[in-house]
């Protein structure tokens, strides 16, 4: 850890060298590495692999995967505020359905309807 070798920490705490926080830890610092690096998706399996979903939406942001950007809705619990940044990012892409779900479950009901008049949805 003090070497900065987070590849082989994770290779030792695999062998039984460490704990659950570590590994999380060193996931993370491999997922800032990969993303430091502009390398998307290898950045979102260590996000995920460490749980860091601030992180992993913003991975997933990038490669426009709105498939596992739509899966973590349901992961995340209510009144999370990473909520609210999913919901961002769906606004920005354009699709309201999902931003309005994430905004609702966030607590937030006048953000969602915000929404569906900045995107035009009338209905």
């Amino acid at each position: 850890m003090r070497l900065g070798d987070w590849a082989r920490v994770v290779q030792l705490i695999e062998q039984g060298a460490g704990n659950d926080e570590s590994l999380k830890r060193a996931y993370r610092h491999l997922g800032d590495y990969s993303s430091e690096r502009q390398k998307w998706a290898k950045a979102a399996k260590y996000y995920a692999l460490a749980q860091d979903n601030e992180n992993l939406i913003e991975s997933y942001y990038k490669l426009e995967d709105t498939t596992n950007l739509e899966k973590l809705i349901q992961v995340l619990p209510e009144n999370s505020p990473v909520l609210e940044r999913l919901a961002d990012k769906f606004v920005s892409l354009g699709i309201s359905e999902l931003a309005v779900q994430c905004y609702v479950k966030s607590g937030d009901v006048k953000k969602a309807i915000d929404c569906c008049v900045l995107l035009n949805q009338w209905n």
